[in-house]
Parts: structure tokens; sequence; C-alpha cells
């Protein structure tokens, strides 16, 4: 119980700074993990769970995080056409479920109510995205390999990855024949939608 308690403080001061940074994010998502497992809660937080693990690992792959890569992996089992396989993209690496989450975990377990209010719109959330998105930039999710057809093309996905393109962040696939043919496949990151 007493190492709950630290966690929760801990948390109360990143909330309670003035600035956003790396490190303030790297170290609120480090307690908000620890806390989960404290709580047992990793599946209750599934997405918030994946992302405490991506920020922690150069790669990830089922093992370590099942849920998101394989909705990431249905996402190319049945689509029906480019604009359709990104949006099932965007909505597989969950970006506004994370947000979601990680509110309910502060409004339930935070005291001082007035640090959760205080950070409680979309600007303050786009910005710790944008400082989590940063840190997990090349840090691919490996998947299983899937053979898909995009524009006549095909070829087999391996994995995806965070990158940063035109001061936006974007969703590579990751594919052997991609390289071979020096193209890359990026997709647009949604940011609070589905």
């Amino acid at each position: 119980m007493q190492l709950r308690k630290k966690i929760i403080e801990q948390i109360e001061q990143c909330l309670d700074r003035d600035y956003l940074s790396i490190s303030n994010v790297s170290y609120f998502m480090q307690s908000i993990r620890i806390l989960i497992e404290i709580d047992n809660s990793q599946t209750q937080y599934k997405i918030t769970s994946h992302y405490c693990n991506w920020l922690l690992h150069k790669e990830l792959d089922r093992a370590i995080s099942p849920v998101i890569i394989k909705d990431i992996a249905e996402s190319f089992k049945e689509y029906e056409s480019k604009n359709d396989l990104i949006k099932k993209i965007n909505s597989a690496i969950s970006l506004k479920k994370l947000v979601e989450e990680l509110k309910e975990i502060l409004w339930i377990n935070v005291d001082k109510k007035v640090l959760v209010s205080k950070i409680d719109h979309d600007e303050y959330w786009i910005k710790i995205i944008q400082l989590i998105l940063n840190q997990i930039e090349f840090r691919p999710l490996k998947l299983k390999k899937k053979h898909i057809k995009i524009d006549g093309f095909e070829f087999t996905i391996n994995g995806i990855q965070i990158v940063p393109l035109k001061n936006k962040y974007n969703v590579e696939l990751l594919s052997k024949e991609l390289i071979e043919k020096e193209k890359r496949l990026i997709i647009d990151i949604a940011l609070f939608r589905d």
C-alpha cells in the first residue's frame, strides 16, 4: 500500500507541473504503468498498458503487447480500400482510447481532483500524445507476415512503426518488398478520431 501511495503522489506531481516535456511524460507513463500493475488492472486498461510497454522497449511483438498487435493484424485481413485500411489502422492504434483510459485512471485514483480537472482539455492531451509518439518513433510493432494488395501492388507486411513526416506523426507499414522497391507506405495518424 505504501508503494501505491507513493506512485499516486508521483502522478500528482506530474499533473502539477506547468509544462510538459519528454521526461515528464515518460515519468508519468512509467508511474501509470506501475499503478496499473499494483491494481492488477492491465486487462482493464489494455491500450494504456500497450503504450507504457512501447515506451520501454525498442520494439514490440505479440508476446509483449498482444492486443494492439492483434487489432493491427486484423486490419489487414479484410479491408475494402486503401482508405478503409487507413481507418482500421488508426482505430487499432487507439490514441483516442488511450486518452480515455488515462483520464479514467486519473479520475479514479488521484485524490487531488483539481489537478485532474486542470488538465482535462484537448490541448493538454494532444501534447501528451505528441510527446508519446515522439518517443516511440522508429520502434516497430512486429506482426506475423500478412500478404496484402493496395492499388494493384502486392506485398507482405511484417510490422508498423511511427515515423515523423512533414511535421506530423504517421504510421509506416514495414515490408521487405517495399524496402526492395525503395518505396514507403505512410498513413496519417488521426488524433482523437475513430
